[in-house]
């Protein structure tokens, strides 16, 4: 409650023409809640026993902390890619520890994922398994994320579920299939080094000065 009087004290003394006044009678009311009519939610630490981080939609009823990234309005199949093996090992891989978790990194791994080339019935495909995995969740509506995803207690078909979106996640990737996660990882970072290597290529020829065309006379008849 102290939080909550000082907030009170604050908008009362704030300029009566301002929105803090307007809501000096509400004052554990957030002023503004620029929230995205949904999102998905990654948390910013999760267990490293789990197999999988277990990332979430939210509503706009939501308001995600500090503790937690979010994408407004993503998409099924961004959560089908997001929360597939080969994500995990990239997250693995690049992002840091608290503690013995892991700390995702917008930065170091969001920001540095190689998302594979899709068509439209690929990515309908991604849908339809991503959203299968959603509804494997809700028929454990007793259990928590945690729970779910729990090494020792993870449900068999929500296993499944998950194993089947890997698989064709993959495909995405390269047609045979990964020998272990390890290869998964070492397929991954070739992946990004040719794209940071396009990427300074591209700079480069940016930075190039376009060379003068010659002038041509021409003589009269």
């Amino acid at each position: 409650m102290q939080h909550v009087d000082a907030c009170r004290a604050y908008r009362e003394q704030a300029p009566k023409t301002g929105d803090a006044y307007k809501l000096r009678d509400k004052p554990w009311s957030f002023r503004e809640q620029i929230n995205p009519e949904s999102a998905l939610v990654i948390p910013a630490v999760s267990s490293d026993r789990r197999p999988y981080i277990p990332i979430a939609f939210v509503d706009n009823s939501t308001i995600v902390s500090n503790s937690a990234f979010l994408i407004p309005n993503a998409t099924h199949y961004q959560f089908g890619i997001l929360t597939s093996r080969i994500h995990m090992c990239w997250m693995r891989l690049t992002s840091g520890y608290l503690g013995t978790s892991f700390r995702y990194s917008r930065d170091l791994t969001y920001n540095t994922f190689v998302w594979p080339p899709s068509t439209s019935e690929q990515q309908a495909k991604i849908t339809d398994l991503a959203e299968k995995i959603l509804l494997k969740r809700k028929s454990y509506m007793n259990k928590t994320l945690a729970e779910l995803y729990n090494p020792e207690t993870m449900p068999d078909d929500l296993k499944q579920a998950h194993e089947d979106l890997d698989l064709v996640v993959e495909r995405l990737y390269r047609p045979e299939p990964f020998a272990d996660d390890d290869e998964r990882t070492t397929f991954m970072l070739q992946l990004y080094a040719e794209a940071v290597k396009r990427a300074e290529q591209a700079q480069q020829a940016k930075k190039k000065p376009a060379r003068a065309s010659k002038a041509r006379s021409i003589k009269a008849k």
